[in-house]
């Protein structure tokens, strides 16, 4: 069974590094990286990049797992190319469009990418990935993480943030999928707020779901352990339907 996991916006695929290594080894695994692709100004634009890298790797059936922004593309991908996909996974992401609020912010921030560049960008902005809790205890290992990330151009920041606040509403795709659906969510998220996440919980007919305690919206690094054994029921499960 092969199993694509997609990173979120402003980190890149290495962020699955230690996650994948827990995970069962009798699937085959893959972590397609778009963190410095300048060229997509849509989520449809990373789908089609998608289809592309499966098209590459001879994959004709999957299991799609994304995070945050890339739970966006595996929702569009699912909707576009719903033939291919035996599982779907949201790993602290949602089927939700920007509300007009949050269009606003989008702007915003790409203003700031734009004056202040990406390193100064990713310093400010990665640390509200993780919980109060979690960045008290592991500033060293954040601090690392940033320097990993201050490299991404600055335009593939820019065009990921217009394609996030242009993206259509998929909850279709929750609603009409016949195969498992894995909503991961944060107790503690800002990003995706729980009741957000529970909502969208409450569409799926093969509902895999579950809600980390003491978590924001890093999952794989805030509660390594637990994240890697949902995932792992969700893909026997999803391996068992088919």
């Amino acid at each position: 069974m092969n199993v694509i996991f997609l990173h979120g916006f402003g980190e890149d695929a290495s962020v699955w590094n230690d996650f994948i290594n827990q995970l069962p080894k009798k699937y085959s695994y893959f972590t397609p990286d778009y963190a410095s692709l300048t060229t997509y100004e849509s989520i449809e634009d990373y789908a089609n990049w998608l289809k592309e890298f499966t098209q590459e790797k001879n994959i004709s059936e999957c299991v799609i797992i994304g995070h945050s922004m890339g739970g966006y593309i595996a929702l569009t991908f699912a909707e576009k190319y719903s033939e291919m996909i035996v599982g779907l996974g949201l790993f602290h992401s949602s089927a939700l469009p920007d509300n007009e609020e949050r269009k606003e912010i989008r702007l915003k921030t790409v203003r700031v990418i734009d004056q202040q560049g990406t390193a100064k960008f990713i310093k400010g902005f990665y640390p509200n990935m993780f919980s109060e809790e979690f960045r008290e205890k592991n500033s060293v290992f954040i601090e690392k993480q940033i320097e990993k990330f201050a490299y991404f151009p600055k335009e593939a920041l820019i065009n990921a943030q217009i394609a996030m606040r242009n993206r259509i509403d998929t909850r279709t795709v929750l609603t009409n999928a016949n195969y498992p659906i894995m909503i991961l969510a944060g107790e503690k998220d800002s990003f995706v707020p729980l009741e957000v996440a529970l909502e969208q919980i409450s569409l799926l007919k093969n509902n895999q779901s579950a809600v980390l305690p003491n978590v924001a919206h890093a999952g794989m690094f805030e509660n390594l352990n637990e994240s890697v054994r949902i995932v792992t029921d969700f893909l026997i499960k999803v391996e068992s339907s088919n």
